[in-house]
């Protein structure tokens, strides 16, 4: 990888819990906290992606105008086939979001709670995620019990979600089976995949402990979009730098 290249590269972490989640850490950390120790640990981008809640979004991106710190709005999602990350484009309102929410069947009095599941099935939430503009992630794909490859789904509908149209990118916790993912050749799932890894921070202390990078030139959704298509030029793990 060239300087100029490198240059282009944004260190991200697009799975960041706040207070909003109902399972945070330390209740009493601030917006201001959590860009704080994003900044300090040299990140660019972030999503902020509460359970079944936007509700910090927007203070979020307040404490993080002046740091230069580019702030994706999300969710993560529970569903009896795993949880799924829908992320959004920089600038979506709030408001847009809390209706996609009501979209997806996501009760107004669970919001925050991570094992308040949506009443959609998981292929209509992977379409109305589609619908709605967003890009959709399978989040921590090899983790039990949320991950989807590690719930009580048959061996044939977690075929069937690695290979939907909607899907966008796989979230990893084992990096090692990156190339793997990305050449197709785990066993029975034979799709090429985009990976990225993400911190699934739920305090400050774990941002960014499991950063990727990602080729976007200027920052967006589109790019990002673009990174899960062309991801062997633009989706890098540390420890795949030079």
């Amino acid at each position: 990888m060239t300087e100029t290249k490198k240059a282009d590269f944004r260190k991200s972490d697009l799975h960041i819990h706040t207070p909003e989640s109902t399972c945070y850490n330390d209740m009493s950390v601030t917006p201001g906290e959590i860009v704080d120790a994003a900044v300090a640990a040299g990140l660019e981008v972030i999503a902020i992606t509460d359970h079944n809640s936007v509700a910090a979004v927007d203070d979020i991106r307040q404490a993080a105008v002046e740091k230069g710190l580019l702030v994706f709005p999300g969710v993560e999602l529970t569903s009896g086939s795993g949880h799924f990350l829908a992320i959004f484009q920089l600038d979506t309102p709030v408001y847009e979001i809390e209706d996609f929410l009501d979209y997806v069947k996501v009760d107004r009095s669970s919001r925050g709670d991570g094992h308040a599941m949506v009443g959609d099935g998981i292929e209509d939430i992977l379409r109305k995620i589609h619908e709605r503009g967003g890009i959709a992630i399978a989040a921590h794909i090899d983790r039990w019990p949320s991950g989807f490859l590690e719930t009580k789904e048959p061996r044939q509908m977690k075929r069937k979600i690695h290979e939907s149209e909607y899907l966008s990118a796989l979230e990893i916790t084992i990096p090692q089976n990156k190339a793997a993912w990305n050449n197709g050749q785990m066993r029975g799932f034979q799709k090429k995949r985009a990976c990225i890894q993400s911190s699934d921070a739920h305090s400050p202390a774990e941002i960014a402990r499991r950063p990727v990078y990602i080729r976007m030139g200027e920052a967006g959704l589109e790019a990002l979009r673009e990174a899960f298509i062309d991801y062997e030029n633009r989706i890098v793990f540390p420890e795949e730098l030079p």
